[in-house]
Formats: C-alpha cells, structure tokens, sequence
C-alpha cells in the first residue's frame, strides 16, 4: 500500500481553503470567555457530538439553547427535550446537567476564573478530561472544547484524523482508545507535522479534517 504524503496534502487543503480555515480559527478566537452561556454552549456542543457527527451536535445544540433552556430546566425536562432530537438522551442528558450543575454551585458558572486556574496547557485540558464531576467529557471532547473557545494548542484526535495519519505512515499502532499517553504522543507528531507549515493544531485540524471530510465545521 502506497503511503500518502500529509505535506502534500496540507499545502493542497490549504491552496484550496487556506481564507476560510483562517475566519474559522478567527471565529473561535473571538468567543468571549467571560461570557458563561457561550461558553457552556460549546462545552454542550462537544458533549453531544461525541460518538455522533458536529452536524448533529450543532443542530441539538440550536434546540437546547433556545430561551436558555438547557440553562434553566432541570434534567427531566432535558432529557425530554434531547429525546425529540438526539438518539443518546438519557445518558448525554445526564452528563450536561451534572456538568452544569457541577460547574454552577463548585465554580459560579465562571469558566475564566477555571481556565485561571487551570492556566497551563496540561492542567487546562485535564480540568475538563479527568474531572469526574465533569461528565462525558474525555481527551478528544476536552481538546475539542477547548479548541473552540480559542486555544490553539490541542489535537482533536477523531477517527478521521487518526485513519489519516496512519495512511500516511505517522502512527502504526491500531489505536482503538487513546489513552492520554498515547494522546499527548500523537499530538506531539501532530504539533511538529503544523509548525513545518507555520499552523497551530487548531489549523491543522481543520485542514486534515477538510481533506477527510471535505467540509469545514467546529
């Protein structure tokens, strides 16, 4: 089996879709932290799209934050709700209520003052990977999270992008589930794979997904 070359097909995606990989990243980065609705949305947003699609994901999403419901009801009403458009209702229904529940009573719905205290790269993303009060949320959806609220340094490792990179002889291991050693591994080989192209992993990501995908969604 012939090897593909990741440089060939970055400098490609990027040739073709390197202005609006670039408003994506810049839409990202303009979410306001301080902004606790926002912010939980997208925490909300990578919750429902693990083991789903984003498309999924987002248009539950839209359902959810109509009127702050997902803010203001309590968890039988979201399940309810999840049940008329989400396959996973009960249990994702669990996890953000929990989450949100945990985050408003331990943290006063403050994810600046988290991310304060959190403020290394490894502590940041294991708030939200290892807490358990945190729920539903593991390496890739922690990543994801935090790739959409503006930080540029974490690898979404889905499916898409682990088939690529081992079709293009990065990793040979059959990562069924990444552990987080195996995760911060890969994503070094990603971070080194980015800076070749002057691209932070957020870029990267959206490009490798793009070649995969041929679509540009968070």
């Amino acid at each position: 089996m012939i090897k593909l070359n990741i440089d060939l097909i970055i400098e490609k995606v990027l040739k073709e879709k390197k202005t609006e990989i670039n408003k994506k990243i810049e839409i990202f980065s303009q979410i306001n932290k301080d902004n606790y609705k926002e912010t939980f949305f997208e925490l909300v947003f990578v919750i429902l799209a693990a083991g789903t699609s984003a498309k999924l994901a987002l248009t539950t999403v839209d359902v959810l934050r109509k009127d702050d419901f997902v803010i203001k009801q309590d968890l039988n009403h979201i399940i309810e709700k999840l049940k008329g458009c989400y396959r996973f209702y009960n249990l994702r229904g669990k996890y953000i209520y929990n989450t949100r529940e945990y985050i408003k009573f331990f943290h006063n719905n403050s994810f600046k003052k988290i991310f304060n205290d959190n403020s290394s790269h490894h502590e940041r993303r294991s708030f939200f990977s290892s807490n358990p009060k945190v729920q539903g949320v593991g390496m890739k959806a922690a990543s994801h999270f935090l790739r959409n609220v503006g930080f540029n340094d974490y690898a979404i490792l889905d499916k898409h992008i682990i088939n690529l990179m081992k079709e293009c002889g990065l990793i040979s291991v059959d990562f069924k589930t990444l552990n987080e050693k195996n995760y911060v591994a890969i994503e070094k080989i990603l971070r080194a794979v980015g800076a070749r192209h002057n691209l932070t992993l957020s870029s990267l990501d959206l490009v490798l997904w793009y070649s995969k995908t041929g679509k540009i969604i968070k």
